[in-house]
């Protein structure tokens, strides 16, 4: 009787640390997780059923664990935000499938993706032929971000994020990194770190600047 109270006990005491520790590491889509979320969630669920069915073990081991996986967990989510390249390494970048109504082979390998996923994926968003398409992206959760062609003259890649060139963008666009300095130049930015974002949008450029005001 004394288990089955403890039991119970450990299952309740598991499921709320689990709620508070999803609540505490935000609000994600399970197909947007990162390497990083889903280790660790996978790791809570493991420590969390080790803590159910070895009653013999204090239950405050568990405790710890999950504590220190959280703690890791926003450590790394705070150094990525603060800087591009340690997210790039971590989270990866989202990889350009068609570009300009051309599908990219060498690309699609790379990301071991087959031409029946990319046909599967368009079909999936109502897409008859690839000719409608002009940009598909896979997204670094997996997902494919698809835009028809004839929608809208704005590109989907960004030249500029979180105060760094996006380099690989460029070979799809009509602007070159060198015309983008000097379009900052010309508008008075002469610090690429104060732009957060920044896009190239009917012969111009789309430019958020970072907030400073912390």
């Amino acid at each position: 009787m004394y288990e089955i109270f403890q039991l119970t006990f450990r299952v309740f005491i598991n499921y709320g640390i689990i709620f508070i520790t999803f609540r505490i590491m935000g609000k994600r889509e399970i197909g947007e997780l990162n390497v990083v979320d889903l280790i660790i969630f996978l790791m809570i669920a493991e420590i969390s059923v080790f803590s159910i069915e070895e009653l013999e073990k204090p239950l405050f081991y568990s405790v710890i664990a999950i504590g220190l996986l959280v703690f890791l967990q926003k450590v790394l989510s705070y150094i990525t935000l603060k800087n591009s390249k340690v997210r790039d390494k971590i989270e990866g970048t989202p990889s350009v499938l068609i570009a300009n109504g051309r599908v990219d082979y060498k690309e699609m390998n790379k990301q071991k993706y087959t031409f029946d996923d990319l046909l599967n994926q368009l079909r999936d968003k109502d897409i008859r032929s690839i000719s409608e398409v002009d940009y598909a992206i896979l997204e670094v959760g997996g997902t494919l971000s698809v835009f028809k062609k004839g929608e809208s003259k704005i590109s989907p890649l960004p030249v500029i994020i979180s105060g760094h060139f996006i380099k690989e963008n460029f070979r799809y666009l009509d602007i070159n990194e060198e015309d983008v300095k000097q379009i900052l130049k010309d508008k008075g930015y002469d610090d690429i770190k104060k732009i957060l974002y920044a896009n190239y949008e009917h012969d111009e450029l789309f430019i958020i600047k970072t907030d400073t005001s912390d």
